[in-house]
């Protein structure tokens, strides 16, 4: 069942042709998950508790006590200036307590996958550091939408634009050399993205990161996203979560080509159809109406994390 999402057209054609090179690299240690990037274990409970019903403030701060690198961020942040009230906190329950369940659930996600886009090589970990960037915006903005969608949860829309191109990490580190030809990293996503990857490695970062996220117990949310984020259309499961992050991800792109979001059109997003289908028509001409202030807060939150996680 797996294997038939690397296989493209007739499995007979594709075993007669020349084999890909890239595509075989990709695919030669398919089942030995230590051959890809590995999410930490913290960060899957984390996902997996944002993704179920709502938290206490006890579990998360048990789950946060376990790593001191979660410890320490968490302080971090919750002493920054955004957060901090009239004293500093030491207390990770109380830290937790000043920064919201909620908030704190995408903190700790972010951290425990940034340890995923680590890599001793210059080049590849400054394209993990660029994946890892428009990741954390996806995420902020899926969260930030998903309060206008009454079927998503902000904690699973935030880890689902987290890790939406997940694959794409995968690409970068286990075809260095050859990476660019096949993912830009341009920002400029459009219909040709998938058929380009699969020409190029053979195989697409949507499918390998399926992959990666059922090797890793992610939740069913969270790996449906990575697979369908650039066909929205296939989705019968997930159909309202994965239409947000493909129209978040297009919001994201644009802000990041353009530096700016004032011009974009969510009418000309090649998923607003998707998309709309999750609420009212109202409800669709408020969040437009919002999407600017949505982006602008988006940015500083982002900037926040990367500092704390620095």
């Amino acid at each position: 069942m797996i294997l038939s999402l690397f296989t493209k057209g007739n499995p007979r054609s594709a075993a007669v042709a020349e084999p890909n090179p890239r595509r075989l690299r990709l695919l030669a240690d398919l089942e030995r998950i230590e051959s890809y990037p590995t999410l930490s274990e913290t960060a899957v409970q984390v996902a997996t508790l944002l993704a179920g019903s709502e938290p206490s403030i006890a579990e998360v701060s048990s789950i946060v006590r376990r790593d001191t690198v979660l410890t320490a961020t968490i302080l971090r942040m919750a002493n920054t200036w955004t957060y901090r009230g009239n004293r500093e906190v030491e207390d990770v329950q109380q830290a937790v307590l000043r920064l919201g369940l909620q908030e704190s659930g995408r903190v700790l996600t972010a951290v425990g996958m940034r340890r995923a886009y680590s890599h001793p090589s210059p080049r590849v970990q400054e394209r993990c550091d660029a994946l890892f960037r428009h990741g954390l915006l996806v995420a902020r903005l899926s969260a930030g939408a998903a309060r206008h969608v009454r079927a998503v949860q902000p904690g699973v829309a935030f880890t689902a634009g987290l890790l939406h191109d997940i694959g794409r990490l995968v690409l970068a580190v286990k075809c260095p050399e050859e990476v660019d030809a096949g993912d830009p990293l341009d920002y400029a996503e459009g219909r040709d993205t998938i058929p380009r990857e699969r020409e190029w490695f053979g195989v697409d970062h949507c499918a390998i990161g399926y992959q990666l996220g059922l090797r890793n117990s992610l939740p069913e949310g969270v790996v449906r996203v990575v697979l369908n984020h650039h066909r929205p259309h296939d989705e019968q499961l997930q159909p309202d979560l994965v239409a947000l992050v493909a129209a978040m991800d297009d919001v994201a792109n644009y802000a990041h080509r353009e530096r700016r979001i004032s011009g974009y059109r969510l009418a000309a997003c090649p998923f607003r159809d998707e998309f709309a289908q999750a609420m009212s028509s109202a409800g669709l001409a408020r969040f437009e109406q919002q999407l600017p202030a949505l982006v602008v807060q988006a940015v500083k939150d982002v900037r926040a994390m990367l500092k704390a996680l620095a």
